[in-house]
Parts: C-alpha cells; sequence; structure tokens
C-alpha cells in the first residue's frame, strides 16, 4: 500500500523575503515617514538639542511626579472599571474646553487623532485642502487613504499668514475638509480667532468642515481668559474638529493621552465610531494619568511659559545680531522656523553643525520648507547660548 505520507517537495516554497520583494508587492508598500523615520535614525545624545518639539519630559529620574502617587496595578488592568474612568478623562478634557462631553474624543495621543478624524469624515476620491509647510503626516495620511490633497501655501514673505483668496482659488464642490495647524508647525504662528472663522464660513459655503491640528495651542490657549490670542476651533466655528494632545506644552508625551473636540455631538458620534476601527478600549492608565495631568494643566502650562520667557529672549537678542539668519516671530511655544542664507541647503547644514558642534536642528526640508531649520528653545539659558554660538560658526563656515 502507497504510503500516505507527505513528501518533500523538490521545488523552493516561495518565502516571506520573496514575496515581500515581489515587484507587485513592492509597489504597495507603505512609505516611512520621513520627519518621523529622521527622528528615529538621528544620534541621541546631541550634546545640544535644538531639536525638541515641546518642552522637556515633566518627569525625569530623581524627580517627584507632580501627578501625585502611582497607580495601583489591580485598577490598570480592571476593564470593568474602564468606562467610568476614560468618562472621568472625557469630562477633565470638556471642562477644560467648557464644552459638552458628548463632543470630546479620546484617542492616542495627537497622532492617532489624525487618522481618526479622516477615516470618520472623509471618504476615498473626495477632495480636501491641506496647509504647506506643514507636519508631514497631515498630508501623507490622506494621501495614504485615497483622499485627494490640494496645498494651500503659507508663505514665510507673508509671515506665513493664511490668505484667504489663496484658499478661495482651491475650494470646489467636491472639497470635504481643509487642514491646518493652529500654532502653525512648523514656524509657531497663531491663526487670529477672526481669521478662523473666516476660513471655516468658506470651508462650509462648500459643505467642507474645518480641521485642526492644535496640539501645540496650550502654549498660548488660556481657558480662564476669553480674550486671550488664540482659541480652539472648536469654540469659534461651528464646522469644526481639531485635536491635542498632553505632548507639547505639559510634559508628557509617552502617555498617548490624545483627545478630538468637535463643533457638534453629530459629528463625535462619527468619531467614536471610526476609534472603534484603531483600539477597541481607550487604556485605562493613560486615561487616569490624562485625567490627572488636565487637573494640573495650569501650574504645567505656567512652568512652560518660564522656559519659553528665558530661551525666547535669548533667541530673539541672537536674532537682531545674526544677519545671516532670520525668523518669523512664533507668537507662542518652543519652537521657530529659521531662515538660512540663499542657496544654503538646510540638510546640508544640519548635519554639519550636528558633526561639527555637537548641536542638533531640524531640517525644514522634513516640514517642506527648504532652506530652513526647525529651532527649539528649551535649553537652560548656559546650554541655549553656547547652541546659538555653535548655529553661527556653522553659518559662518558654510557661506
Amino acid at each position: 500500500m502507497r504510503s500516505t505520507r507527505c513528501r518533500k517537495s523538490t521545488s523552493r516554497l516561495a518565502t516571506t523575503r520573496d514575496i515581500w520583494n515581489h515587484p507587485r508587492c513592492v509597489k504597495g508598500k507603505l512609505g516611512p515617514l520621513e520627519y518621523l523615520a529622521w527622528a528615529r535614525s538621528v544620534p541621541t545624545g546631541a550634546r545640544y538639542d535644538l531639536s525638541a518639539s515641546g518642552v522637556r519630559d515633566t518627569v525625569l529620574d530623581g524627580e517627584p511626579s507632580p501627578l501625585g502617587d502611582a497607580i495601583p496595578p489591580d485598577v490598570i488592568a480592571r476593564r470593568d472599571r474602564s468606562r467610568s474612568i476614560v468618562g472621568d478623562y472625557v469630562d477633565a478634557v470638556a471642562g477644560r474646553y467648557d464644552i459638552d462631553a458628548s463632543c470630546v474624543v479620546p484617542s492616542l495621543g495627537a497622532s492617532q487623532a489624525i487618522t481618526q478624524v479622516l477615516m470618520a469624515l472623509v471618504r476615498p476620491g473626495d477632495h480636501i485642502i491641506v496647509e504647506r509647510p506643514t507636519y508631514e503626516p497631515l498630508h501623507r495620511v490622506p494621501e495614504v487613504l485615497g483622499i485627494s490633497v490640494s496645498r494651500l501655501e503659507r508663505k514665510y514673505d507673508e509671515d506665513w499668514e493664511l490668505v484667504p483668496d489663496r484658499l478661495a482659488q482651491l475650494l470646489t464642490p467636491r472639497t470635504r475638509a481643509v487642514v491646518l495647524t493652529n500654532l502653525h508647525n512648523p514656524s509657531g504662528v497663531s491663526i487670529s480667532p477672526d481669521r478662523l472663522t473666516e476660513i471655516g464660513e468658506m470651508a462650509a459655503r462648500v459643505g467642507a468642515i474645518l480641521l485642526v491640528d492644535e496640539v501645540y495651542l496650550d502654549f498660548g490657549f488660556d481657558p480662564h481668559n476669553k480674550n486671550c490670542g488664540v482659541r480652539p476651533a472648536c469654540l469659534t466655528v461651528p464646522n469644526a474638529v481639531s485635536w491635542s494632545s498632553t505632548t507639547k506644552c505639559f510634559g508628557y508625551g509617552a502617555l498617548r493621552a490624545g483627545w478630538l473636540v468637535a463643533s457638534s455631538p453629530e459629528i463625535a458620534k462619527a468619531l467614536h465610531a471610526s476609534a472603534d476601527y484603531l483600539n477597541f478600549d481607550y487604556p485605562v492608565a493613560t486615561a487616569l494619568l490624562g485625567t490627572r495631568v488636565l487637573e494640573r494643566a495650569e501650574p504645567l502650562r505656567v512652568r512652560a511659559q518660564r522656559m519659553v520667557k528665558s530661551g525666547r529672549r535669548i533667541v530673539d537678542r541672537w536674532i537682531d545680531a545674526e544677519q545671516r539668519a532670520s525668523w518669523v516671530p512664533p507668537s507662542f511655544g518652543l519652537t521657530g522656523l529659521v531662515r538660512l542664507p540663499d542657496l544654503m541647503q538646510d540638510t546640508k547644514f544640519a548635519q554639519h553643525l550636528r558633526d561639527r558642534y555637537e548641536t542638533q536642528v531640524v531640517p525644514g526640508s522634513l516640514f517642506e520648507a527648504p532652506g530652513m531649520v526647525r529651532l527649539s528653545f528649551g535649553l537652560g539659558e548656559g546650554e541655549l547660548e553656547q547652541a546659538l554660538e555653535n548655529f553661527s560658526a556653522s553659518l559662518e563656515e558654510l557661506s
């Protein structure tokens, strides 16, 4: 009787590597986000790091936590308490914005919020308008989702202002969203409430919604001052959704505690639905600690303001004296976009500054701003002054 044992095949089976490298598979690969790939690939430990996008981590080794006692492990692991704990987090966000909790949707940081809002409100083949220069995922994520993207130029010579006439030329009956950042990432320039309202009204005329990444807004937003220079889009524009997190101003990026705020409960329902495609349950530990951060938002904001005031004074003095560099002064926050001399390549400059002087900046090309670098001024005064001297020395050597 012939054995039924499977014979070893003499033909070579395709391996995972063979399949991955097949031309048809290569064509469909998801390419890396250049800025995030750069951020992960640059050598760590630059002696003078001017590349940070927000305040340093609030809790460092040897420092007491401003969030109080640690959370017991049995609380973190209890899914039966998830609903009430996440509800407390939503209430904390709603309280900060003075809106109804039904308009708040948690997200895993502001990064997930970008995908979450586009999945909820825009379909493949729809048209959206995204500012330029900007944070790379804001135009790359919709492209991956099959959304048609046009670009709204913000220009250095116009102080990075939004120009309504330029937007009017891009709006069509197919436009479903206008996507902005406030504070502008990478320049730090704010959008006034009046201009936000004007842009929102223009979008509404064609049935579009205004989407605003506000992850830097807390550097300028004071919820206790109704006349402060910046306002969240959801408090200004009836057809708006915006998002933020505990990362940039408050110093708790590792929590991945983010949120979306909508101008109506109906829009928020769509955002909740899209969250189910990304994570089934919001993490209990993230919600608990996110609530604690927001309960202490004011002292954390004051701490950030002290860092801004100290560093900004030094950078302003350096910019005034350094004839080879210039910037549009950021409205708030710890970062600005510095313009290099004409014809100087930002990537080459950043590499020289790192190699020669152990000083790190972000090439502006990673934010669609070639010929510029993003500079953070959250270092101590002595370190910042030395870093800027290094910057000037590199300008001299490459001029």
